[in-house]
C-alpha cells in the first residue's frame, strides 16, 4: 500500500480521510429513465414552514430536487466533507412561492434563493463554507444569494 506524501507531510488528515467516503453521481439506474424520477442518489422534499421549521436537506444524496407551495418555502443544509458536491434543484414552484435555502454555512452570503421553478444550483463544500460552483447566480435571476 502505498502511503500519500506532499511537502505537507504524509497520510491523509481526518478531513481528507472523511471526503474519500462518499461518491459524486448521479447514474441513471434501472428505478430510473432520465425522466426525473428518484433513486438511490437523490432526494425529493417539500420546503418546510419558515426558517425555524426548515426541512434539512440529506447530506447522503448528491441530488436534492425541492417543491415549495404556500408555507413550505425554506431548506437547510448542514456543513458537508471537503470536496462534497450538493445539487439543488427548484423542481417544483406553487402558489408564487419563492426557495429558499439557508446552509449553515455559505462563502458568500446567508441563503440562496429561486423565485422560479426548474432551477438549479450546484454547491461544493470546501471544509468550511458550501461554494456555489454551478449555476446562473445574479442578483435579480435564477439562484439569488442574500
Amino acid at each position: 500500500m502505498a502511503i500519500l506524501t506532499s511537502g505537507y507531510g504524509t497520510g491523509l488528515t481526518p478531513k481528507q480521510k472523511k471526503a474519500l467516503g462518499f461518491v459524486l453521481g448521479p447514474v441513471i439506474s434501472d428505478s430510473q429513465d432520465g425522466s426525473g424520477g428518484v433513486g438511490d442518489d437523490i432526494e425529493s422534499v417539500f420546503g418546510g414552514a419558515d426558517s425555524n421549521n426548515a426541512t434539512p436537506l440529506s447530506l447522503k444524496t448528491t441530488i436534492s430536487l425541492v417543491g415549495t407551495k404556500t408555507s413550505h418555502t425554506h431548506v437547510s443544509l448542514a456543513n458537508g466533507v471537503l470536496g462534497q458536491v450538493k445539487i439543488i434543484v427548484h423542481l417544483t414552484r406553487l402558489n408564487s412561492t419563492t426557495l429558499v435555502i439557508t446552509p449553515d454555512n455559505l462563502a458568500a452570503g446567508d441563503t440562496v434563493e429561486s423565485d422560479s421553478n426548474h432551477r438549479s444550483v450546484t454547491l461544493m463544500f470546501d471544509g468550511e463554507n458550501w461554494q456555489v460552483i454551478a449555476g446562473e447566480i445574479t442578483g435579480s435571476a435564477e439562484f439569488v444569494i442574500a
